[in-house]
């Protein structure tokens, strides 16, 4: 049986555990390091976000090139200069008193965007688009109304090609609003409210300027929310969205195809006499299959048809490795 604690060995424990509690703060505090902590970037954007939303645009950029491009018949280009969180506010600040500056509705998410496009380059690209040379502006003037509609439409091809490059992943309607009168009239977001910025370089032969495109946090947020869960189903970071846009891009080339026979020897002396009319026959049975090549590859076995007044070509057969042939004399 434990026998009590006489007063000279309670007081020695009492002291014994008030040493314990006044060294534990110290290891404690040793323990920690203090790290300074910058309110003003709270809610910033990682790195890694950034580097997404940047070949989103990236590809929008491109697209815009191509679209735009052939109705100019002339130099033009589109690239991808800054991608900036800030204060809507400050945004406004930064665009020049002359400027085009408009509204694009984005829908499901309720919201609205707002783009301004120098009038360095937006009256050249008006006079590309009505046959002109598309030289700088001797003045920085307003629009005419037959203008503003000009413009208009080359709004409409970059809402259009905005859905296209957010398409893999996010669903957003962008729809064209009106244009507004100055940039203080963009009362489409809270001042203080920080927006994603898009800023792009476009340039003409003689000519250029900036498009600056600010997307609401609503926006923006479902954007990285997409982002997050497509790196954490897929193990990386927007795999699929770069496939789904690679695969889109490839979709609108053109390839060179061709249905051809096996190489056969003709002697010189064969051509020399040919004559208009005359039959040339090959050493091959007419129900041997065909190659159908593009770019030069052999990808499959093919029979030569026809569908109405047109040739064609019946696939017979998928090649399972594409067979790298020599150019063929034409």
């Amino acid at each position: 049986m434990d026998r009590p604690l006489n007063q000279e060995e309670f007081n020695a424990l009492l002291q014994m555990v008030e040493g314990r509690r006044a060294q534990a703060p110290e290891e404690s505090a040793r323990d920690q390091t203090a790290v300074p902590l910058d309110l003003r970037r709270a809610g910033m954007l990682a790195k890694e976000q950034v580097q997404a939303i940047r070949s989103l645009h990236e590809t929008f950029a491109r697209n815009f090139t191509a679209s735009l491009g052939p109705y100019l018949q002339g130099s033009f280009e589109t690239a991808l200069a800054a991608v900036e969180q800030l204060p809507y506010s400050e945004f406004i600040r930064r665009i020049p008193e002359l400027s085009y500056v408009g509204s694009i509705a984005l829908h499901p998410l309720q919201a609205t965007a707002a783009i301004e496009l120098d009038q360095q380059v937006a009256l050249p690209v008006i006079d590309m688009l009505l046959g002109g040379t598309g030289g700088p502006p001797t003045e920085v003037r307003e629009v005419t109304e037959i203008e503003e509609e000009i413009l208009g439409s080359v709004v409409e091809l970059i809402c259009s090609e905005l859905q296209v490059a957010w398409e893999p992943v996010l669903k957003v309607d962008f729809r064209c609003g009106r244009r507004q009168g100055q940039a203080h009239d963009l009362r489409f977001m809270s001042p203080k409210e920080r927006v994603l910025c898009i800023s792009l370089e476009v340039r003409t032969a003689e000519a250029r300027g900036m498009l600056n495109l600010a997307f609401p946090a609503v926006a923006v947020n479902a954007l990285l929310k997409e982002f997050d869960r497509q790196a954490s189903s897929h193990g990386q970071p927007s795999a699929p969205a770069e496939n789904r846009r690679l695969r889109s891009l490839l979709e609108k080339c053109r390839f060179r195809a061709e249905l051809l026979s096996p190489t056969a020897p003709i002697s010189t002396r064969r051509l020399v006499h040919l004559k208009v009319g005359e039959l040339l026959e090959f050493p091959f049975n007419v129900a041997e299959p065909a190659w159908f090549k593009v770019e030069n590859k052999t990808l499959f076995l093919a029979q030569p048809v026809a569908i109405g007044d047109r040739r064609a070509a019946e696939i017979h057969l998928k090649l399972a490795t594409p067979q790298t042939t020599q150019e063929e004399p034409r």
